[in-house]
């Protein structure tokens, strides 16, 4: 017999898998935008929330998950408000969306001791019904700086990655670069590949 709270939160796992293919396909398609960014020095913070609602509010989005409210920059809140607040299953779940544009001084070490520990604490308070998307810029998950830095993380906060992605810069006549989305959420609510495997 399946437990219904494990049946729960596979279900969420697959939406939150859903969400970041989703949104990385969204984001891949605008990599001019990045390349503006990077060029200009612009995180263009409520810009993601934006072009997200345009990609999850729609009608190929709506039969997994529902977009319930839009906060944060994109309404011009001022310190940190979730970005969205999505309907998965008939529970309401909570999104960051953060720009990691690493130029000059904001490294990903910037990121990781100064901007990201406050949104890893946010996910432990919610736990269950937390998500948080970042979007390093130019990064490669394969970046040895990257993986450190999730890997220390994971470990000072009970955060982990649920799955991330890459895709390319074009920026001629400069070389191409790759940006890398990651969903993170709480360790107690990420399947071990154990649990994958059964």
């Amino acid at each position: 017999m399946v437990n219904s709270d494990t049946s729960e939160a596979a279900g969420v796992q697959v939406t939150m898998d859903y969400v970041l293919a989703r949104l990385a396909t969204c984001f891949g398609q605008k990599a001019d935008n990045f390349a503006d960014f990077m060029a200009m020095g612009l995180r263009a913070e409520g810009w993601y929330a934006a072009e997200a609602v345009r990609y999850l509010a729609g009608p190929a989005a709506g039969n997994v998950v529902k977009v319930e409210q839009v906060r944060g920059p994109a309404q011009g809140d001022a310190g940190f408000n979730p970005d969205l607040q999505l309907n998965i299953g008939g529970q309401s779940y909570q999104l960051a969306i953060k720009p990691m544009l690493l130029q000059g001084e904001a490294g990903i070490s910037h990121y990781f001791s100064q901007e990201l520990p406050d949104l890893f604490r946010w996910l432990d308070s919610l736990r269950d019904r937390a998500a948080l998307l970042t979007i390093a810029f130019p990064c490669s998950t394969g970046d040895k700086e990257w993986t450190n830095a999730v890997g220390e993380a994971e470990g000072a906060y009970g955060v982990k990655i649920a799955g991330q992605t890459e895709f390319v810069v074009p920026r001629p006549p400069l070389p191409m670069v790759k940006a890398c989305v990651a969903l993170w959420r709480h360790s107690s609510v990420v399947p071990t590949t154990e649990d994958n495997a059964s």
